[in-house]
C-alpha cells in the first residue's frame, strides 16, 4: 500500500487525536505497522502517519503535536525497549513477535490516552 501525502494542516484541523514522537523513537514498536500518510516540506520528509486505535502517531524529524495528548518520552522509551526485547526473543514465533509487538503499541497509545 503507497502512502498519502498530506499537509501538516490537514492532520491538525481534522479532529484526530495525535501522538506526537521524534523520529526513531518507536522504530522497534513501529515496525509491524505501515504508514498512512507522509508529510513533508522544503527540506524534503517531514513525518510518516501511522493510524492506531484511532489515533494519530506522527513521527519524523517535524512531526505533528497535539497538546491533548502529549506522549511521555520516558514512557515512550521504556515500550519501544519492551518491543525491542520482544523481537529479540527468538524463542517466540514471528507471529508471536508480531502480536506482542502490537500488545505493547496498543498499551502505549491507550496510556497516552488517559494522559499518564
Amino acid at each position: 500500500m503507497q502512502k498519502l501525502k498530506v499537509s501538516k494542516k490537514s492532520i491538525r484541523d481534522n479532529e484526530y487525536r495525535i501522538m506526537g514522537v521524534g523520529y526513531c523513537e518507536m522504530q522497534f514498536l513501529l515496525k509491524y505497522q505501515n504508514p498512512i500518510a507522509y508529510s513533508s516540506g522544503v527540506y524534503g520528509w517531514s513525518c510518516d502517519y501511522y493510524e492506531v486505535n484511532g489515533v494519530v502517531i506522527s513521527t519524523g524529524y517535524s512531526y505533528v503535536r497535539d497538546k491533548n495528548m502529549e506522549s511521555d518520552y520516558k514512557l515512550v522509551k521504556y515500550y519501544n525497549e519492551l518491543a525491542r526485547t520482544v523481537q529479540g526473543n527468538l524463542h517466540l514465533s514471528y507471529d508471536e513477535r508480531v502480536m506482542e509487538t502490537n500488545a505493547l503499541l496498543l498499551a502505549l497509545v491507550k496510556k497516552c490516552e488517559v494522559g499518564q
